[in-house]
């Protein structure tokens, strides 16, 4: 089982008075997560280079290098962690506040180990991930903010970590517990100043008004591949369906011939879905593939071009309302036609794989001979990268 990081950040308030804010950036490849922390006072050079540890796996020399770059007094917030294969974690963190990580609702301490550069104070480690871990990145001010003229810390360590093992009990995932983490900020403020909704900026004093979160949920990676259309050259349909079957996850078939070559290769039955609440005068009916033994070749089988061009609009709408990344059944208002579920696979997916067949149907070109498919898979294979989906596209 091939584990991912799925990743959420959000933030309250902004900097006053001048005061740079937090950057958080996070890079997410099939191989490797990388996700960063940092205070933006620290300059644009020395965040530059701290950017360019999340293009190329660490080294221990890079790692000094960039940390030897600190300014040499003061404080400078930073915390960067990379993990690869979704399991070998490492960890450095300087003068901020520490990884919160939770496994199965229990608190996980971490093998830190601590050394002094100067007037920072250098955290490390390197530690495995399973399936179910939940972890959190927070800025200093979500640690340290204090209420207008009070000493006391408004949301402490002990507080974060209760609340991210009561939090994760529930496996809730990386969007879920970034919106939990910034409420109980908002309430447990709202409980230090006495009044207000806990929506409005908080006072800090000194400290600037904006808190950032970089929330983390360790799960198996989803992954779909989409067979549509026939190849060029009938050699090809095997080498298409064996691809296809190859998938361990979600396979989808999108158009009539396509279906009928695959059902005629496995030996299965075609049979139509019944008609969906909203109708077919949009999309297309639903079928299933039904095996000779009774199990299912693949998770759906819908109409070409027409759903595929629907199920982009699905997606598009869907993530327009949901701008957090995490998109959900509800985004697509209910609706069950194969536009509507083909969207929801591909949007919950982390790898999605197409293969597209290149037999043109003279009935299904532009005007300036391009197949219509081919051009349905290129904008949602446009619209699924913009949202950081790994995907990938064979042509036959």
């Amino acid at each position: 089982m091939r584990l991912w990081i799925e990743s959420a950040h959000q933030s309250q308030g902004s900097a006053i008075d001048g005061t740079p804010g937090i950057l958080i950036s996070t890079l997410t490849t099939e191989e490797r997560f990388v996700g960063l922390v940092m205070s933006g006072s620290l300059g644009s050079e020395f965040e530059s280079r701290a950017r360019s540890m999340l293009h190329r796996p660490w080294s221990s020399s890079e790692v000094d290098g960039l940390l030897s770059a600190l300014p040499a007094e003061g404080h400078a917030p930073l915390a960067l962690l990379h993990v690869r294969g979704g399991a070998h974690a490492r960890l450095v963190e300087c003068d901020a506040p520490p990884l919160f990580m939770a496994r199965r609702g229990r608190l996980v301490l971490l093998p830190v180990v601590e050394e002094e550069l100067g007037t920072h104070l250098i955290r490390r480690c390197e530690f495995e991930l399973r399936d179910g871990d939940h972890l959190a990145m927070v800025s200093e001010g979500y640690i340290q903010g204090a209420g207008a003229g009070k000493p006391s810390p408004r949301v402490g360590w002990r507080e974060v970590a209760v609340a991210i093992r009561r939090l994760t009990e529930t496996r809730c995932d990386a969007q879920q517990l970034a919106g939990a983490l910034i409420r109980q900020y908002q309430r447990q403020g709202t409980r230090d100043q006495g009044s207000g909704t806990g929506d409005e900026p908080l006072a800090f004093g000194h400290r600037p008004s904006a808190i950032s979160v970089l929330a983390m949920f360790v799960r198996s990676m989803r992954t779909v591949t989409v067979w549509s259309g026939p190849p060029a050259d009938r050699a090809a349909e095997r080498p298409m369906l064996d691809a296809l079957m190859r998938e361990a996850d979600m396979r989808v078939v999108c158009g009539d011939t396509t279906a009928e070559i695959a059902a005629r290769m496995l030996g299965a039955e075609l049979v139509m879905e019944p008609r969906p609440r909203e109708g077919w005068a949009e999309v297309p009916p639903v079928s299933r593939m039904v095996l000779p033994d009774g199990n299912e070749a693949v998770t759906i089988v819908t109409e070409g071009v027409v759903t595929m061009r629907a199920a982009r609009e699905r997606l598009v709408g869907a993530m327009h309302r949901n701008c957090t990344g995490t998109v959900r059944a509800g985004d697509l208002g209910g609706r069950t036609d194969g536009a509507s579920r083909l969207a929801y696979l591909l949007m919950t997916a982390d790898r999605v794989r197409f293969l597209v067949g290149m037999a043109v149907n003279p009935a299904q070109v532009a005007a300036d001979g391009t197949p219509l498919r081919r051009i349905a898979v290129e904008e949602l294979v446009e619209d699924l990268r913009a949202r950081g989906k790994i995907v990938s596209v064979e042509h036959f």
